[in-house]
């Protein structure tokens, strides 16, 4: 699945790797707390290799209030079931 970004380069198309076992890409789909890893997404825009990393660290920093969105979830999620128990 490829997932789009626009950045000051224009707009770049990106996705989860596919490699590794459960994949990047199976734990964005199936894993409701998984917070990635900044070496687990690629371009797929070709771009030319001087601005790369700095296109990626654009699109990490883009993703950083999702998930601390998530996180606090996952906390507020955390707390509701100690006190249920």
């Amino acid at each position: 699945m490829n997932l789009m970004c626009n950045t000051k380069h224009g707009a770049i198309e990106w996705r989860w790797k596919d490699s590794g076992q459960p994949s990047p890409e199976y734990k964005s789909l199936n894993h409701q707390w998984w917070i990635p890893k900044k070496s687990e997404f690629e371009l797929v825009t070709k771009v030319d290799p001087s601005i790369k990393q700095e296109i990626k660290d654009e699109i990490w920093e883009d993703m950083q209030s999702d998930f601390e969105y998530t996180k606090e979830l996952y906390k507020l999620h955390k707390k509701i079931k100690r006190e249920s128990k």
